[in-house]
């Protein structure tokens, strides 16, 4: 009986070792982001609703992008949302989706829309001919 529970003991010691203190933050810098950034939608059993997903937020400034991934992956039937903000008037343009945002300086603005066609899609600033991401639709 004496060594289960010293087993027992032991397992439990090396499960608190390896787990970090709650809530506890670890600041490790800017950094880029190791993976595309991707768009989830998951609804319990017999909800009528969904969330909307937070936007995929962007930021350009002096022609360049200054905020948001360079590759946004999602599955066929996510809602995508795009909020954008650039320091000129522009216009937000979805290739192979036809969608546009007309952007006024320094005012984010939201593109939102059902990614319903798989493939490879560039999403640019049509004024600045500026490549912000590219959205890849899973089928």
């Amino acid at each position: 009986m004496r060594r289960p529970l010293l087993t027992l003991a032991a397992c439990a010691l090396a499960l608190t070792a390896c787990g970090g203190s709650p809530g506890e933050v670890t600041d490790a810098g800017p950094s880029a982001p190791e993976r595309p950034a991707s768009v989830t939608e998951s609804a319990d059993a017999g909800e009528t609703s969904q969330a909307a997903a937070p936007p995929v937020a962007f930021a350009v400034t002096d022609g360049a992008r200054t905020e948001g991934p360079d590759t946004v992956e999602v599955s066929a039937g996510d809602t995508v949302s795009f909020e954008v903000t650039s320091d000129v008037a522009d216009e937000l343009h979805i290739h192979g989706y036809d969608k546009t945002l007309d952007l006024a300086p320094g005012e984010p603005g939201r593109l939102e829309f059902t990614a319903d066609i798989p493939g490879s899609f560039e999403v640019e600033l049509h004024e600045q001919g500026l490549l912000l991401t590219q959205l890849r639709v899973g089928g």
